[in-house]
């Protein structure tokens, strides 16, 4: 919407703050959180380029084996990155670990009856799962996704605190096991390099360090070639990620980069993100929205947008 009142617009969809009626705010004493771990250690953000023809073989990797729809981009490189990190700090030879799959879901479409594009606000849930080893990890991200339908809505509608998924694992395994979780989220296909606030569309659309620990944002890369992955992780153990042959193996080959200063702080529909245009490599404030995982859409992917 700051781009179109920039360019001097008149027909804009007003944000619509509803979500404290829809959700009323919950008592969320007792909990700590484990996916979204603030800072407190030395963490490291790498960017990761998939390019188009290695999604395209990730996606056949995992379709092999899953009996459903072939996988979608995020789902098939959710699992890839999954894989890999597991390998890479050798999780299969660390007794009484419990690793955790989550992924953020828009529940804008789940709700009965469906909120507007417009609806401004944290709405969103998580799909959870413990995987099995067992059975193909597609399918289970898959059907955990499923279970945020409108019934899952109504029951958040009705007092059910979805962080309560947290505090069952914690109760479960805490204490006893060490839990490894590793979160994920996209931006994926959401129209960031059209965003033009007078200074010309980004030549360079780039996530904000989150400096939360164990998490991943897709991203799609200049021009549309492929995905960006935006990993988080602690340092020693980003060394040996950043390592793995079989990751290297599938992702672009880093190139040279000029350092450019960073001074975006944009404010999204669903949370608050750092992103930073740049436009002829000169950075541009705007705000941006952000989309949530949503299996509904081909790729993963429900957007949602203020304003034309």
């Amino acid at each position: 919407m700051w781009a179109a009142t920039a360019h001097g617009e008149t027909k804009l969809i007003a944000p619509r703050f509803e979500s404290a009626t829809l959700f009323p705010p919950r008592d969320l004493s007792g909990y700590t959180p484990i996916i979204s771990q603030l800072k407190k250690e030395h963490v490291l953000t790498k960017r990761f380029v998939f390019g188009a023809t290695k999604v395209e073989e990730i996606r056949r990797k995992y379709a092999e084996n899953c009996n459903q729809t072939c996988p979608t981009r995020v789902e098939a490189l959710s699992a890839f990155i999954w894989e890999r990190l597991v390998t890479a700090i050798s999780v299969s030879s660390r007794p009484n670990t419990v690793c955790i799959i989550s992924h953020l879901v828009n529940i804008r479409a789940r709700t009965e009856p469906p909120l507007p594009i417009s609806s401004f606000g944290n709405l969103y849930s998580f799909a959870i799962i413990i995987p099995s080893m067992n059975s193909n990890i597609v399918t289970q991200m898959r059907d955990s996704i499923k279970t945020v339908n409108k019934e899952y809505v109504k029951k958040l509608q009705d007092g059910y605190n979805h962080y309560d998924k947290y505090k069952e694992i914690i109760t479960r395994y805490g204490g006893k096991c060490e839990i490894v979780p590793l979160g994920f989220t996209s931006l994926c296909r959401f129209p960031l390099y059209e965003a033009d606030f007078g200074w010309g569309k980004p030549i360079w659309a780039a996530s904000g360090d989150r400096e939360i620990k164990n998490t991943t944002v897709f991203m799609d890369a200049v021009n549309g070639d492929g995905i960006e992955a935006w990993v988080t992780l602690d340092e020693e153990e980003m060394k040996k990620f950043d390592s793995d042959e079989e990751l290297l193996a599938y992702v672009n080959a880093p190139k040279d980069c000029v350092c450019v200063k960073k001074i975006v702080i944009a404010e999204a529909l669903i949370s608050i993100q750092t992103f930073n245009f740049y436009v002829d490599s000169n950075p541009v404030m705007g705000q941006v929205l952000e989309g949530f995982l949503d299996m509904d859409d081909d790729d993963g992917i429900e957007y949602v947008e203020l304003g034309d």
